[in-house]
């Protein structure tokens, strides 16, 4: 999308946990790793916000690889800029995961920089620190959760409907991380938690006595979807900041979860 930019800062996440996680999972260890150096190339076809970007990819792997995680598989990432007042607002919300034993809870850019290599090749750099849940189980590939019915954009006020298909039986967070605010949208007041079923599509808002609206009084704002499906019953506790959503998720095993997530542009008529 075009108005997905890169950061100008990262919002730091602070862990504190136990080594034990509290959900009934398996024991997980908290690594804090400093200074991790990520780079990419400048050129005519990559911009310097695109290769910023794919810099603090680099920077995140080679954090999980310095933590001892052995292997980077994939990250899911949402990227948007915001502007208010003529002051340019940048967000960078992650939910970063890998398939065998780590994902990173959340990092902070220390230093970043442009510098040509021996090679006259213009380098983005970024110096990270992160810090990096170690879990001892895999992603469980057959726990999944199919999405449809989430568009990129929408028009302000517009009702957000989609459904879902499970693989398996189990239960649902749904949570909305956005500039101004961030919520948990599913379970709510008129909408308990209920097993959902694996194999049968489950359409949201599941109760005809509300409706999902998302809305902005900017001229455009850009909300985020994200959608945790666990095994088990593990309800969202505490204040919904989008610090401690996304560390309420990266404490939650790999083989108990199912993560998506997918940026919703929201334009003012």
């Amino acid at each position: 999308m075009d108005v997905m930019e890169i950061l100008r800062k990262a919002i730091v996440v602070i862990i504190a946990l136990m080594s034990v996680a509290t959900f009934g999972c398996v024991a997980q260890i908290t690594k804090k790793v400093e200074m991790i150096l990520g780079e990419w190339t400048i050129s005519n076809d990559i911009t310097p916000i695109q290769a910023r970007a794919h810099a603090i990819g680099q920077a995140k792997a080679e954090a999980l690889r310095m933590a001892g995680s052995p292997e980077y598989v994939a990250e899911s990432s949402v990227f948007y800029k915001t502007e208010r007042e003529k002051n340019q607002k940048e967000i960078y919300k992650s939910v970063t995961s890998i398939d065998i034993v780590g994902e990173i809870s959340g990092f902070e850019i220390v230093k970043e920089e442009k510098k040509l290599n021996e090679f006259g090749d213009l380098k983005y750099q970024v110096w990270i620190n992160a810090s990096v849940i170690l879990h001892a189980t895999s992603r469980d590939a057959g726990f999944n959760l199919e999405v449809t019915g989430i568009r990129e954009s929408y028009s302000s006020p517009e009702e957000l409907i989609f459904e879902v298909v499970p693989s398996r039986e189990g239960f649902l967070n749904i949570f909305i991380l956005g500039d101004h605010e961030s919520l948990l949208l599913y379970p709510n007041k008129l909408e308990k938690r209920d097993k959902l079923e694996g194999r049968i599509t489950h359409k949201f808002p599941s109760s005809r006595a509300l409706d999902y609206e998302v809305s902005t009084e900017e001229s455009m704002e850009v909300n985020y979807v994200v959608l945790l499906y666990t095994k088990s019953e593990i309800p969202f506790v505490g204040e919904a900041t989008s610090e401690n959503i996304l560390q309420f998720i990266a404490a939650i095993d790999p083989d108990q979860k199912c993560i998506k997530s997918y940026p919703i542009l929201i334009r003012k008529q």
